[in-house]
């Protein structure tokens, strides 16, 4: 008789570096488990109540013997089926001269693992933070990110820092890139001109000083920050997932942004420039020949965090999760790895705009195996310990718990800006700005 035994599948574990940071590290030895359980949305939502169990009414006599029957019909039709399949099973064995080599083990019960156990496991891992943003997203009401990321939405300016992005020296990498080459470019000096520009024309022609203010400071406005974004910001640096790593393997800043960018705003510029009557216009006008000079920036994160997909077909894959941590599959590692390689594979930043690009190997595929919980076996007499089955989880766990709960927001992350002060200032000639005389107040 031909033995049979499911294939074991590799997967791959963060652990840390006896010299700090951490990588990959990997495992053999998981079997894959096909199961009619799906991951639990049981739990109620934060902030609502469980469901009421309605009991139904008890049966007369009658109606109970007619449903003990009818138990009892279905119970022999089942324990027949089972039994032909597997004296097909053993024939088919029987049939083959080696062993057979299963994808997967069948196993109607399994170890449960509710998606809202997902903080409880970012936390176990060390990512606070991470688990922070996914606390959020399962208590906000039910919304979806529509993938404008100018457009209003809901947002949160707490959670998230630039310190605690700075901690990882893939980020600071790329702030240097930002202070030191990006925000001198042709294109970034002239949005900067224009919105500069704007605010010491409007500032010049509704004040009646004859010395208006020479020093200007942008500022948050009724803490509306996404209005602060929208008025000041002129220049940006992607951030992908490569350089929130540690060494190729994901860190808290990986789980908890992805791909992200930094945000580059006016912070501080001084006025100078000539000021004069121009006795040559009827009526005359006062005049400034005005130049600003920008010494300070202000830096910070803007991200979304969502769930959405540019093909539903193909959900993306957010890694095997239990209560105590995450693993991945070869499949996820690839797919990384890809994107490090080639950032244009993943997340590009463009104009105003975030553009996916749809590469047909983003979501490479070896088999199904991403389909499946697996069971990663630490225990060689055991099977199926609570430890070691880990649930698939894809953007697409996150919107059909949004579709039965009703709760599940989207929302824009901000960090809160910081003032950098820059060690070559930009120096901006923004021409003649005048107005009416009558205007200005003499000796003002």
């Amino acid at each position: 008789m031909a033995k049979t035994k499911a294939r074991r599948l590799p997967y791959y574990t963060i652990e840390k570096k006896l010299f700090g940071g951490s990588q990959w590290k990997k495992h053999l030895g998981a079997v894959a488990i096909n199961t009619p359980q799906k991951i639990s949305f049981d739990r109620p939502a934060p902030g609502t109540a469980p469901t009421e169990e309605i009991n139904p009414p008890k049966p007369s006599r009658e109606q109970a013997r007619q449903q003990k029957l009818e138990a009892a019909r279905q119970l022999k039709l089942v324990e027949q089926a089972q039994k032909q399949k597997r004296q097909e099973s053993r024939q088919a064995q029987l049939s083959e001269p080696g062993p057979k080599i299963l994808d997967a083990e069948d196993h109607e019960k399994i170890p449960e693992f509710d998606l809202q156990d997902l903080p409880e496991a970012m936390d176990k891992m060390g990512w606070p933070v991470a688990a922070h943003l996914a606390r959020k997203w399962f208590a906000g009401p039910s919304h979806v990110f529509n993938n404008k990321p100018d457009s209003e939405q809901p947002w949160d300016d707490k959670i998230v820092t630039l310190q605690w992005a700075l901690r990882n020296e893939g980020v600071q990498a790329k702030l240097r890139e930002l202070l030191v080459d990006d925000i001198y470019s042709d294109k970034a000096v002239a949005l900067l001109k224009n919105k500069i520009l704007r605010q010491v024309s409007d500032e010049f022609r509704t004040t009646k000083s004859a010395r208006p203010a020479s020093s200007f400071i942008a500022r948050i406005i009724n803490s509306d920050i996404r209005q602060f974004h929208l008025d000041w910001q002129f220049q940006r640096r992607k951030v992908n997932t490569f350089h929130g790593s540690s060494w190729l393997t994901p860190t808290e800043v990986t789980a908890a942004l992805g791909n992200f960018a930094l945000y580059a705003a006016v912070g501080r510029f001084e006025i100078q420039g000539e000021r004069y009557f121009n006795y040559k216009k009827a009526p005359y006008e006062y005049c400034m020949d005005a130049q600003a000079i920008l010494t300070h920036v202000y830096i910070y994160i803007k991200d979304n965090y969502s769930f959405n997909d540019d093909d539903p077909s193909k959900s993306q894959y957010l890694g095997h999760w239990n209560k105590g941590g995450m693993v991945t599959s070869y499949i996820m590692n690839t797919n990384e790895f890809l994107g490090l390689v080639n950032s244009q594979w993943k997340t590009t930043i463009k104009a105003d705009n975030e553009e996916r690009l749809h590469i047909d190997w983003d979501y490479l595929s070896f088999g199904d195996e991403n389909k499946y919980p697996i069971d990663t076996r630490s225990s060689f007499w055991k099977k199926l310990l609570k430890e070691d089955v880990y649930w698939p989880v894809y953007n697409s766990s996150f919107n059909e718990w949004r579709k039965k709960k009703e709760r599940g927001q989207d929302f824009m992350i901000y960090s809160q800006p910081e003032l950098y002060a820059l060690n070559k200032p930009i120096t901006l000639r923004l021409g003649t700005i005048c107005r009416p005389h009558e205007n200005t107040l003499s000796g003002q």
